[in-house]
């Protein structure tokens, strides 16, 4: 159904050669690849590729269900103009040119900042996005795209929105529908002698996309200060947190603090918590690690990790303290179920506090550790994402920001390396077979690998943008027959847990390193 690989585009330069011959060691390595300086550090802090171009900076990026990632946000010199230009990159090709494919945009809409999930069938939805008023820039329109990776077209779908969104959250539902959520309509424009005044508004009132296309607005559900102008930071509207917790609801968490559920059943029904957690900031990232358990990094450096499991109150305990403040950081969880963070600044979106080095958190005992250092800053505009090798691509940032960044590295986890202190990458089990038909929830099914399974982890394609990916998460699939070649595990419970879409499936060795994940779907 996927299309798995890409045709080359335009001339192979030499310049791209040594990296894309390094990076396919990277991606398919063998236990002889040595590792560069500093590797006796890798078990422990984990390594960067090198720095490698991008067509684009890449302020969002999406997994498919083929392994290739979309990104957009720019046009090839790193200039705002997300109605342009897309790009496919496969990483299985590597990091030089030949590995990217960008495609004009024909849907004459501008998906810049644009709110985006994925569709059950794997195809990407994206949700509003910029739009131009009287010549000027930074309004918001209510066009839907959708973007088919077996096809690689980005198409306008014909129902749009009821509301017109900029910086809006999409959350797939347990049904396959999605809510959407936030976004600002238009700007504070003072005005000249030929162009009319315009104040700032918001979309405070969430709608959600059924499966056919169509929209039912949550007019019951309207609130200012869930996903609107208010809050004590102001702007609860900007690509607000939220997930679907283990009841089937929205649990929404404010930037500054406060928490909310939404019922999405009719004309939605939106309830506010007592409790809250630490103020934070719409510049730092929140990610679902677990099933019902997000670690949320507040300002001051501060997490907290918040259960929502129970049917009642949201449980707010600390999630430790990290080395530095990271606005504009990224969180990912990667394939064991810790939760890495890279990039940001503790001054903002400027070089002055940028952080360089990373940080890694274990989820067992909240304890923080400093990882690898990269290259170059990653701010404002930058994006990470698990790949299903197990490693993290990280890219992008600026426009507007310090630097334009048209480039990206890949972050290669310790548990990727050899724990001896030589460096070198440790041998992986292999995927003999999987499922190959969709599964449903609670299912179980064989999985056979190329040495005795210690551990198996699923995790969710995701989705990110503006320090949030809304899609991933997490699961430690129960092995009772650890240790043999073929074991037998059971899908997650629930939809309310796995929303259905696409899954990237890890087996473990007892040397503690996953194989290249295979890509299940659950539906």
């Amino acid at each position: 159904m996927f299309k798995r690989s890409l045709s080359a585009q335009g001339i192979w330069h030499l310049k791209y050669l040594l990296p894309a011959i390094l990076f396919l060691f990277l991606f398919l390595y063998g236990s002889n690849f040595h590792a560069v300086a500093a590797g006796s550090q890798a078990h422990l802090k984990g390594r960067f590729g090198p720095l490698h171009d991008w067509p684009v900076v890449p302020i969002a990026m999406m997994l498919m269900p083929d392994g290739r990632v979309i990104a957009y946000g720019t046009d090839t010199v790193g200039t705002q103009i997300g109605n342009l230009l897309y790009v496919i990159w496969d990483p299985s090709l590597g990091i030089g040119s030949n590995a990217f494919e960008t495609l004009p945009n024909t849907t004459l809409t501008d998906i810049y900042c644009a709110g985006q999930a994925h569709l059950p069938d794997g195809r990407g939805l994206f949700f509003g996005g910029d739009a131009f008023l009287n010549t000027k820039r930074q309004y918001a329109h209510a066009n839907v795209n959708v973007f088919d990776s077996s096809t690689d077209t980005l198409t306008h779908h014909p129902k749009n929105m009821t509301f017109k969104r900029w910086y809006a959250t999409a959350v797939t539902l347990p049904n396959g529908e999605h809510v959407v959520m936030g976004g600002r309509n238009s700007r504070d424009f003072p005005g000249t002698p030929t162009i009319p005044a315009t104040v700032a508004t918001y979309s405070p009132t969430p709608e959600v996309r059924k499966t056919d296309g169509q929209w039912r607005v949550l007019s019951s559900a309207t609130s200012n200060a869930a996903y609107g102008a208010l809050g004590s930071t102001g702007v609860a509207w900007f690509y607000p947190r939220a997930w679907v917790n283990p009841q089937g609801k929205l649990f929404i968490l404010g930037h500054d603090g406060s928490m909310y559920k939404l019922d999405t059943s009719g004309t939605g029904t939106l309830s506010k918590y007592k409790s809250t957690t630490l103020p934070g900031l719409n510049s730092l990232p929140s990610i679902m690690y677990a099933p019902g358990r997000i670690l949320s990094v507040r300002d001051n450096r501060k997490a907290s990790v918040v259960n929502i499991n129970g049917s009642g109150e949201p449980v707010v305990t600390s999630g430790g303290t990290l080395a530095k403040k990271r606005q504009y950081s990224n969180a990912t969880v990667l394939a064991n179920g810790s939760v890495w963070i890279n990039g940001g600044s503790s001054t903002g979106n400027d070089l002055a506090g940028a952080a360089l080095d990373s940080e890694l958190w274990n989820p067992s005992t909240k304890i923080w550790k400093a990882t690898a250092r990269a290259a170059t800053p990653r701010l404002y505009h930058s994006t990470s994402l698990l790949l299903p090798n197990g490693s993290v691509v990280t890219g992008g940032g600026g426009t507007p920001g310090p630097l334009t960044q048209l480039n990206g590295e890949i972050y290669y986890p310790p548990y990727l390396f050899k724990k001896d202190g030589s460096g070198q990458f440790s041998p992986r089990p292999v995927i003999v077979d999987a499922p190959t038909t969709m599964m449903s929830w609670n299912e179980q099914f064989s999985i056979e690998a190329s040495e005795n399974i210690f551990r198996i982890t699923l995790v969710r394609i995701g989705a990110t943008t503006h320090a949030f990916n809304n899609e991933t998460r997490f699961f430690n699939l129960p092995t009772p027959q650890k240790g043999n070649r073929i074991v037998t595990v059971k899908t997650p419970a629930s939809a309310n847990v796995a929303p259905p879409g696409f899954y990237m499936l890890f087996v473990w060795n007892l040397e503690g390193t996953p194989s290249v994940a295979r890509i299940v779907q659950i539906g």
